[in-house]
């Protein structure tokens, strides 16, 4: 499933209530706890049967049941009615993260899979809701280094960008995770090595120049424009822990990742 730049967010609130669907979750929802896999074999015709390449984690499919508090007329209801449709159909075409509040640090991308199921009784609803959900939490705010500095974007914490080398990464999660690497010039050839891959630009960048290695995506770019062809160097993830990132040229190096677990 691709993730963009998704802001909307399913909470499960420490109460119970699932927002913003303003429903309560009941224990019947089906909340799978870790992804599930799939074994990767293939066959050769240079061995006898088959060469097992371990497993992959699949998207999971969790069932979210909650229901409307009671005393619903009918005209309420189809105000209710009315706003969870509206969240389902963002669900269905965006997708949200969804989160717990009693782990604020973690969130999970789902998607709408099939039809929302409503059943109505005399004074309240309740909700079925068809969920495919992401393998892997990411962590639920940019995690950010500026040389010796890493904070999380959105947690309230705060660094000035300054320059000194080398920069250490830590990757909270469990699992390696790719990496932004942002550069903002001036700057001439800038050879940035993030543990012991180095990562090479052919060119020079000025004062209102940016350069961003992106290794999820495996691209490029020098101003937004591809710039692969003056690149030489891999895209490398960080792995669980510390990672040295070393830089002693000019402009600002900005490190940008989210922290993955199962």
């Amino acid at each position: 499933m691709g993730v963009g730049v998704i802001t909307a967010m399913i909470t499960i609130r420490n109460d119970g209530t699932i927002e913003p669907l303003g429903l309560k979750i009941l224990r019947e929802s089906k909340l799978q706890l870790t992804a599930p896999t799939r074994d990767i074999k293939d066959s050769s015709d240079e061995f006898d049967g088959e060469i097992d390449f371990g497993a992959e984690l699949k998207c999971g499919h969790w069932m979210l049941v909650g229901i409307t508090d009671e005393g619903l007329n009918t005209t309420g209801k189809m105000q209710v009615r009315r706003n969870i449709a509206g969240h389902l159909n963002n669900l269905r075409n965006n997708g949200y993260y969804l989160a717990y509040e009693s782990d604020p640090v973690r969130k999970i991308f789902v998607q709408l899979e099939g039809r929302a199921e409503v059943e109505e009784y005399p004074s309240w609803l309740k909700v079925n809701i068809p969920l495919k959900v992401d393998p892997l939490w990411v962590s639920a705010y940019e995690m950010v280094a500026w040389n010796n500095q890493q904070a999380a974007v959105g947690m309230g914490d705060s660094c000035n960008p300054e320059h000194t080398s080398p920069a250490v990464v830590v990757n909270m999660g469990t699992l390696e995770t790719p990496i932004i690497v942002e550069l903002k010039g001036p700057a001439t050839n800038p050879e940035i090595t993030i543990g012991n891959e180095a990562l090479k630009y052919f060119g020079a960048l000025t004062a209102g120049d940016t350069l961003i290695i992106d290794t999820d995506r495996k691209t490029v770019k020098f101003n937004g424009v591809n710039a692969l062809a003056n690149y030489s160097g891999g895209f490398p993830q960080i792995p669980p822990g510390q990672t040295t990132v070393f830089y002693d040229g000019d402009g600002i190096l900005t490190l940008k990742w989210h922290d993955k677990w199962i």
